[in-house]
Parts: C-alpha cells; sequence; structure tokens
C-alpha cells in the first residue's frame, strides 16, 4: 500500500503522540494548553475508580450493590461528566477497599 504525502500528514494529525509515549504527550499537553489540562485533571478521577474497579474484576453492579447505590451512579462517576459528592465518592471508595483522602494544597 502506498500513502502519500496528505495522508502522512492526515495520520500525524489523528495521532498526535506518534514518536513519543503517551504520558510524554500526556505532559506536553498539559503544558501547552490550558483547556487539555483542566479536563484531562477532572477526568483522572473517574479513571481512577474505574480503573479500581477493573482490578478487582467487579462489574458496575457488583460495585453499586457494595456501595449501596444502583449501576447508572457509577456508570456516571466513570464517565466523569457528573461532579460527585464527597459522600457518594467514600462510599463507592470503602466498597473498593480503600478510603478517599481528600487534601488541600497550599498555592505558591
Amino acid at each position: 500500500m502506498v500513502v502519500s504525502g496528505g495522508e502522512k500528514i492526515m495520520a500525524k494529525k489523528r495521532n498526535l503522540h506518534v514518536g513519543r509515549s503517551l504520558d510524554e504527550f500526556i505532559v506536553e499537553q498539559r503544558a501547552k494548553d490550558p483547556e487539555f489540562r483542566v479536563e484531562f485533571d477532572r477526568l483522572q478521577l473517574a479513571r481512577k475508580f474505574k480503573g479500581l474497579r477493573e482490578k478487582k474484576k467487579m462489574s458496575q453492579v457488583e460495585l453499586a450493590a457494595l456501595a449501596g447505590t444502583k449501576q447508572p451512579n457509577i456508570a456516571r462517576l466513570e464517565s466523569g461528566k457528573v461532579v460527585p459528592k464527597l459522600d457518594f465518592l467514600e462510599k463507592v471508595a470503602r466498597a473498593l477497599g480503600g478510603h478517599l483522602d481528600v487534601r488541600i494544597i497550599e498555592g505558591k
């Protein structure tokens, strides 16, 4: 298969991290794009909860039962599209065998 110059440019635009690790790409994007940084940080909590659930090989239904909630609430938490209340996060963290640690870090 022959790829034209235009197709190579489009491929690079779609895969902006080509030639770098994903971690390097994320660090670079966070440094230069404030909107990316805000969105990436906002979704970090959702990724953490989903990752812990998957590590424990639990379904959303199983986690919801342990946390005393319903599966759609777990799905919303993992989507990152809602701002969950701290008491809900604590229930889910306990259901995953952990605890919630909220910190205030003084700015410079």
